[in-house]
């Protein structure tokens, strides 16, 4: 940590102190606070020890005299973030920081007014369902998300459970179309569609997850159990205490041991209700995500990345010069896709069609298209879907390009051109 790092470290030691102490001098609580640091005492411990030393007072993260912040008013890029919260999920992990390993931890937190994901960058001693007391933090902004973030100057203190309103505690009840990330602890009612038992590794432990997709009649969202509730396919359950977060835009309830879940009545929700949705473009991208869901559009361009293309036979990446981004250079495998932009009047997604959807559209196999060019080949696919109605199904993910549908299913709709013509001039005479 060079000077400059230490210099709002040192603002608040002196803040603390009596200034009336001018033997105490800038360069003395450098090379103090550098000794600290430099045997590994965390940062905050460090400025309060120095504190103390020189007969000062702490105040430089007085919570109390903090302005709080709920977690639904936090925006991007917020500075000295003081929160009242508690702890509902925290995790470690290891990455890699300039060739070193790290540990981190990240998790999410809750008030009365919503979740938050977070992630602390030193080691912070916290548990699941400590509430706690944080000053000095900060948000920033990943895939759409808002997140907070633990640095150096952040303080973090653990406080009575009563200090956090009931409701902090309390469930809202919400249908499957409501789940999104800072919803909160959630109460919901729905069917298990898929599950798929998985065994994982936590801490250096295996552990049993269970996921899969839970739906009501309103739609459909990802879900993770951590702990086994044994739960049936096509039965109806009843989740309490569930919380959310989002990756890609795309919701994923996640509950656990402190979650209550309860089996119902088969006819509790009709399976028959629980469909497919078809919405419109602009409210996909507002939702930033979406599992199983219809579009229906026309197709307005037909992207790079269209054709033939080869991909790594590891991770299947699509491959660049023979060269894979993760692998190098590797012998790939030939594939098909189609990669365009839908629009329906409302707004424009990207799409990706895999092979066989590619083939279908196409009516031509990967083996035949393989025996043209891929020039031959893209000038095919424009001819024959270039400005073609489509109605596609599939999941929506959202990123810093934009939202971009990976599709299940597609088919070009034929339109009767006459009599559409005929429709809209019907339209116009009756506007007149």
């Amino acid at each position: 940590m060079t000077i400059e790092d230490l210099t709002s470290h040192i603002e608040d030691i002196k803040k603390s102190l009596n200034t009336e102490l001018e033997h105490v001098n800038q360069k003395e609580l450098e090379k103090e606070l550098k000794k600290f640091l430099e045997y590994g005492v965390p940062i905050e411990q460090a400025k309060k020890t120095i504190i103390k030393k020189f007969g000062g007072e702490i105040i430089f993260n007085n919570q109390s005299n903090a302005e709080r912040t709920l977690i639904s008013k936090l925006q991007p890029n917020d500075q000295n973030v003081n929160l009242l919260c508690r702890v509902i999920t925290i995790n470690p992990k290891e990455i890699l920081v300039k060739g070193e390993n790290r540990k981190i931890f990240y998790g999410i937190l809750g008030d009365e007014s919503g979740t938050i994901q977070f992630t602390a960058w030193n080691n912070i001693e916290i548990e699941k369902e400590d509430v706690i007391e944080i000053s000095n933090a900060y948000t920033r902004e990943w895939q759409g998300n808002i997140q907070l973030n633990f640095g150096d100057r952040v303080n973090i203190e653990k406080t009575d459970k009563n200090k956090l309103p009931p409701e902090a505690f309390k469930p809202k009840t919400v249908k499957v179309n409501e789940l999104k990330s800072g919803v909160g602890s959630v109460d919901i009612t729905a069917v298990i569609l898929e599950i798929v038992e998985r065994e994982v590794d936590v801490n250096g432990e295996k552990k049993k997850v269970f996921s899969g997709i839970i739906g009501d009649e309103t739609g459909k969202s990802q879900f993770t159990s951590w702990f086994d509730f044994k739960l049936k396919k096509d039965l109806p359950y009843q989740i309490t205490g569930g919380y959310v977060k989002s990756w890609k835009g795309i919701p994923q309830l996640t509950f656990d041991e402190n979650s209550t879940v309860k089996k119902l009545n088969k006819d509790t929700i009709s399976k028959d209700k629980i469909i497919t949705k078809k919405i419109q473009i602009h409210e996909l991208i507002e939702k930033k995500g979406a599992i199983d869901i219809k579009v229906e559009g026309t197709i307005i361009d037909i992207k790079e990345g269209s054709g033939i293309i080869t991909r790594c036979t590891q991770c299947n990446r699509a491959l660049k010069d023979n060269e894979c981004t993760i692998h190098g250079k590797v012998e790939g495998k030939t594939d098909l896709r189609i990669k365009s932009i839908i629009d329906d009047e409302t707004g424009a997604i990207n799409t990706i069609l895999n092979k066989e959807i590619s083939e279908k559209l196409l009516k031509k196999t990967l083996k035949d298209c393989e025996k043209n060019s891929q020039d031959t080949m893209i000038n095919e696919i424009i001819k024959k879907l270039f400005a073609q109605r489509v109605i596609l199904k599939g999941n929506a993910l959202s990123d810093d390009f934009g939202t971009t549908l990976i599709a299940k299913d597609a088919d070009i709709i034929n339109i009767d051109i006459k009599q559409k013509s005929e429709t809209i001039l019907q339209e116009l005479e009756e506007l007149q």
